[in-house]
């Protein structure tokens, strides 16, 4: 027995005591008949069958037998224990039908409420009483639910359901047979106030549909549809159609909607009480209006932010008429659009209204009306479409470009629900939670795609690419399932992780069809850098991202600081860098690179300053920095430490970097090495992956060339047909520089001229050319490349070249051409420039290793 319920002493009869508490009302439908049909002995059989189950269920649902007449009254202390029991009471019920061939049928009423509990004296319980006894409202409340309930029908009150949905998660695998049904308000016999009625049950099973009215109970009407007022609304109805003609043709009040405008779409207004709209319903009417290529709609989370610098809590905070109005005007905004969904009448109706955010007065509304629950999908896209022709789009294009939600979303409300959390998580950057969401969204629909869309973000920017991938190739499966939009950019993601270079197209055309869709100026400017070295691109599609209207704008002004940088634009650069804010990411160096490229900080000092921040994906920029300031050894120490952390295939990564320092410095040292195809081999690579790979094994196979030695492998050099940009260059360097190891200097510089010098060349290239045209006696071609060099010392930080494997290289070059300018000038008679150009490499490696050493004392020995 509870302990609440316990006397404190063995008196005959203890006070009663207000309890919270969870009533079940079971009852056999037609009992009665049933017994006259089976007989005396038969029916008797099956009714204690039926007890016993009943009984039997009881105490793993942590429920108490009340009272036992024709059915049970139990009670329970949670909803969602109360509802429990009752489906399974109903499964085993029928169950019970199937191996006695019966036909019981129940039907079920749960409501919580305080009840008066007392336990019964042993006198009174040996006289034929009860062991407990409950009174209180929710007694009679539980009755007329239960007698309201069809066979089958297990009926809840609004308080009771509220709580029991919100604990859901806790029916487990049973929930993907659960359905929740709202019915409206409810006026019962005995009870002054009208109760909200809902309907929980498997479905295929429950009825799942609103109960007949009763004697007993009936369904509250609007006042507006009762016979006393039928009177008032054809009076109304008479006096709108003798409204003088003037005023019926007075134009509506417009905004000045112009093509590309944005808007702000308010929280959904939920007047229907069924939670099952929350959050789903705001989520399809977005992907419907999104489908459109005229309005752009501002998204929830840059929404949000607005909020959040209006001084307000953004978790908390409505966007109603006011607070979206303020938003809008904001944002630059032209309109507040607001959805509200409600039933009337028994119909549900979807309405949005389009606000002036000036003077926020409602400008139109558009709705549309239907029966149940699956007419929503169907009413909001009717809405959209209206809404669109009204802000200006032309009919013909909303027709042939829109398709039905329930066919680009989802038609499950829950799925929904699960793909809007999971926006939301992934919004603020909770990553592992968003993929929960994702998932189970996919899992009510597999054919949700853009819950599988999401998913390969995510995954993306979880640095999985081989899930990321079949994410993708699961959207992309799906891609009819997307509106025109998304059906694009899943083909353009599709290619980015199955051929790179060839997504630089797809993305390129999405921007151009949606010039304010970020994502896609986003990846094409990300593209444009890391696989074609494209600086320009690269920064007008990142300035486009950049726009006030985008959410994640920080990160495009990162990405513009470090292109800017790579132009040699510092000031610039900086700004951008302000602009972003502090990012969580590997590029974090690049600020502090700024003033070391321009020469206001030291390598060294930048380096001592900032190694104690470092994290393990930091080596490369580290590296960099210990190489610019001349010191090796500091550089080494650094592969060092990370190859200790580090798996196969970034072992192979360190140890090409080492050798090209190697390589810059003429050390001459042996250093460790990793086999390639071992290192390449690593299960689940991307194509994103293989193409770092063979950007590696290409850079790898340049660097042996110029210690004299033969490309790594064969294979390294093999053109292959959709090679990023980068890739292929740095094959064909790696092939001239074979070509110049083997004394055929003209040679290496044919095979150079193959590559345009037209500001997307690698770094490296100009190091290629530079030792060509040394070899081949071409003096004042080998200081152009020199000086080249040494003017672009930010391209040297920034070119990204699969994962910055070059960039400790380029950057120690960027030093070195200061000695091969000076080299250079001597051998052109020019000997001043020779003086100024030692002068400046002795200022930045002054203490240069013995190679350099014996290299600068034959420059002061000439006369």
């Amino acid at each position: 027995m509870n302990a609440l319920l316990q006397p404190s002493a063995p008196t005959p009869h203890a006070a009663a005591i207000p309890l919270l508490r969870t009533l079940v009302l079971c009852d056999l439908v037609d009992s009665t008949a049933l017994t006259q049909r089976l007989g005396d002995q038969r029916a008797a059989d099956l009714f204690r069958k039926h007890d016993r189950l009943a009984r039997a269920l009881l105490p793993l649902h942590g429920g108490r037998e009340i009272d036992k007449t024709d059915g049970f009254l139990f009670m329970f202390e949670r909803p969602v224990q109360a509802v429990a029991f009752a489906l399974d009471y109903q499964r085993a019920l029928r169950d019970l039908n199937e191996a006695e061939g019966s036909a019981l049928a129940a039907r079920v009423g749960i409501h919580v409420g305080d009840v008066f509990a007392w336990d019964n004296s042993p006198e009174d319980i040996a006289r034929g009483a009860k062991p407990i006894e409950v009174e209180g409202l929710v007694k009679p409340i539980t009755s007329r639910l239960m007698q309201l309930a069809l066979p089958n029908q297990i009926l809840l009150s609004g308080v009771a359901q509220a709580l029991a949905h919100r604990a859901q998660g806790e029916l487990g695998d049973r929930l993907e047979t659960v359905r929740w049904r709202t019915y409206g308000r409810y006026r019962f016999k005995g009870v002054p106030d009208p109760i909200p009625v809902f309907e929980v049950g498997d479905e295929g099973f429950a009825p799942l549909k609103p109960p007949p009215w009763s004697g007993k109970a009936h369904r509250e009407v609007p006042f507006w549809r009762r016979p006393a007022t039928l009177g008032i609304e054809v009076a109304a109805l008479l006096l709108m159609l003798a409204i003088p003609a003037w005023y019926l043709l007075r134009p509506a009040p417009a905004i000045a909607f112009a093509e590309r405008d944005w808007v702000v779409v308010g929280d959904l207004n939920n007047l229907t009480g069924d939670v099952r709209f929350n959050d789903s319903i705001d989520t399809a009417f977005r992907i419907g209006l999104e489908q459109s290529r005229y309005v752009n709609v501002l998204s929830n989370l840059k929404a949000r932010e607005t909020v959040a610098l209006m001084q307000r809590d953004p978790a908390k905070t409505a966007i109603d008429r006011s607070v979206g109005a303020e938003i809008a005007l904001r944002d630059g905004a032209r309109a507040l659009i607001l959805p509200t969904i409600a039933e009337i009448g028994g119909r549900v109706r979807v309405t949005a209204e389009v606000v002036d955010p000036n003077t926020q007065t409602t400008v139109w509304s558009e709705s549309a009306d239907g029966i149940g629950v699956e007419s929503v999908l169907p009413s909001l896209d009717q809405v959209n479409q209206k809404l669109r022709v009204r802000l200006g789009e032309a009919l013909a294009t909303v027709s042939s470009e829109s398709k039905p939600l329930d066919r680009v979303a989802t038609g499950n409300l829950d799925a929904l629900r699960a793909y809007n959390l999971g926006q939301r998580a992934f919004d603020v950057g909770n990553l592992k939670d968003a993929l929960t969401f994702f998932n189970q969204a996919i899992a009510l629909d597999p054919q949700f795609a853009f819950a599988h869309l999401m998913s390969a973000q995510t995954h993306g920017d979880l640095g999985d690419n081989a899930a990321a991938t079949a994410a993708v190739e699961a959207a992309w499966a799906l891609k009819d399932h997307l509106p025109a939009r998304d059906a694009i950019y899943v083909e353009a993601m599709h290619k980015e992780f199955t051929a790179p270079s060839l997504a630089i197209g797809e993305f390129r055309k999405l921007s151009s069809l949606y010039p304010d869709y970020f994502s896609a100026h986003g990846h094409l400017a990300y593209l444009l850098w890391q696989y074609a070295n494209d600086y320009d691109g690269a920064i007008a599609a990142a300035e486009k991202s950049a726009s006030a209207q985008n959410p994640y704008r920080s990160v495009s002004e990162y990405l513009l600081g470090t292109l800017e940088l790579g132009q040699e634009r510092f000031a610039e650069a900086a700004r951008h860098f302000e602009a972003s804010g502090e990012l969580k990411t590997n590029l974090r160096w690049l600020p502090v690179m700024v003033d070391v490229a321009r020469g206001t900080t030291s390598p060294r000092a930048a380096l001592e300053r900032e190694k104690a921040k470092a994290r393990g994906d930091d080596w490369s920029a580290m590296a960099a920095l210990a190489a610019d300031g001349g010191d090796l050894a500091a550089a080494r120490a650094i592969i060092a430490d990370a190859r200790g952390k580090s798996k196969l295939a970034d072992a192979f990564k360190l140890d090409v970097v080492e050798r090209s320092l190697h390589s810059a410095f003429g050390a001459g040292e042996a250093v460790q090495r990793v086999d390639q195809a071992s290192a390449a081999s690593t299960p689940g690579d991307s194509a994103p992956d293989r193409a770092e790979a063979a950007f590696r094994a290409a850079f790898d196979a340049y660097v042996a060339a110029r210690e004299k030695g033969a490309p790594r492998t064969k294979t390294a050099l093999d053109a292959k047909p959709g090679d990023a940009p980068t890739v292929a260059t740095m094959k064909t360097l790696a092939r001239a520089q074979i070509a110049l190891a083997q004394g055929n200097a003209q040679s290496a510089l044919d095979i150079l001229a193959g590559i345009a010098i037209d500001g997307t060349e690698l770094y490296v290239v100009h190091v290629a050319r530079m030792d060509a045209y040394a070899a081949l006696g071409d003096h004042a071609k080998a200081r152009d490349e020199a000086l080249w060099l040494i003017a672009h010392r930010g391209r040297a930080y920034t070119e990204y070249n699969a994962d910055w494997v070059a960039r400790p290289f380029n950057v120690a070059q960027s030093n070195l051409a200061w000695l091969v300018a000076a080299e250079q000038s001597i051998a052109l008679g020019d000997k001043a420039k020779a003086r100024e150009y030692s002068v400046g490499f002795s200022k930045r490696w002054p203490t240069a290793g013995p190679a350099f050493a014996a290299r600068m004392r034959k420059l002061e020995a000439t006369p």
